[in-house]
């Protein structure tokens, strides 16, 4: 399954996802994080509904439990055979530790094959570190809570942006231009995050690690307020500065979280 599709410009592909219900178990306790996957599954046709109950009942607490914080397991508008979920960790020594004593532990042993029986693909995953503004530039290096990937309500936004060999480009423009805008649109709730590129010491589960991306996560009470502080944003933008931008990104897809009640 490729991870992109090509599309000329920053023109954005959008796919409209639904999360779990909100009372799902995930834990009180809000981490901090440096490490993030964003994991996107196939499911066989017919298992959804058994393998989003199945996850539930197996693979939160347990995760928790082991130093690993699975958030916003989802399901893909009118794609009944996709689910997409993040799990975030405090770091990567903390998943290198996680990862085999979960997948080669008792909840893995006796629940996992159940898992993977009702699986046509999991290996659409992309591994990330956060970026903070410090100092008016945007920087690795500092953890974000893992409450601000939690919200239950309204819809979250997730922009993957490709800057082919531009990565630092994009970056200076994100503190330049686009924090600036964001600011003035009213999007207040957002994360950033570039590709995680220490080694993943765990290759039975591959990820992307893509030395060209840039994602950005951003939350919203609902689609209107999306498309509305969207067009302000751009907006915000002058033509010298959308046609820098086009230099500068040579893709960008966006994924669009829906709570499972809308």
């Amino acid at each position: 399954m490729k991870p992109y599709k090509i599309i000329p410009g920053i023109v954005a592909l959008t796919i409209m996802i639904h999360t779990m219900p909100a009372n799902a178990q995930t834990g009180n306790d809000n981490p901090d994080i440096n490490t993030l996957e964003l994991r996107n599954y196939v499911i066989k046709p017919g298992q959804g509904d058994n393998f989003i109950k199945y996850f539930a009942a197996h693979f939160v607490q347990s995760q928790i439990d082991q130093g690993g914080y699975p958030m916003k397991w989802s399901r893909v508008k009118n794609s009944p055979n996709s689910f997409f979920w993040m799990r975030g960790f405090k770091d990567m020594a903390s998943r290198s530790k996680f990862l085999p004593a979960f997948y080669y532990g008792p909840v893995w042993k006796q629940f996992g094959k159940g898992a993977n029986d009702m699986l046509a693909n999991n290996d659409n995953v992309y591994l990330l570190k956060p970026l903070t503004l410090n100092n008016g530039l945007l920087t690795t290096g500092r953890p974000i809570n893992s409450g601000l990937l939690k919200s239950a309500r309204g819809i979250a936004v997730v922009d993957f942006y490709i800057a082919n060999t531009k990565l630092d480009k994009l970056i200076a423009a994100f503190a330049k231009y686009y924090l600036p805008a964001f600011k003035t649109s009213g999007i207040t709730n957002y994360t950033l995050w570039v590709s995680e590129m220490q080694t993943n010491d765990f290759p039975r589960l591959p990820v992307f690690q893509d030395p060209n991306l840039l994602v950005a996560i951003t939350f919203y009470n609902d689609e209107q307020e999306y498309r509305r502080k969207q067009t302000k944003f751009e907006a915000g933008l002058s033509n010298e500065v959308k046609a820098e931008l086009q230099d500068i990104i040579t893709i960008k897809n966006t994924i669009i979280i829906y709570p499972a009640q809308q």
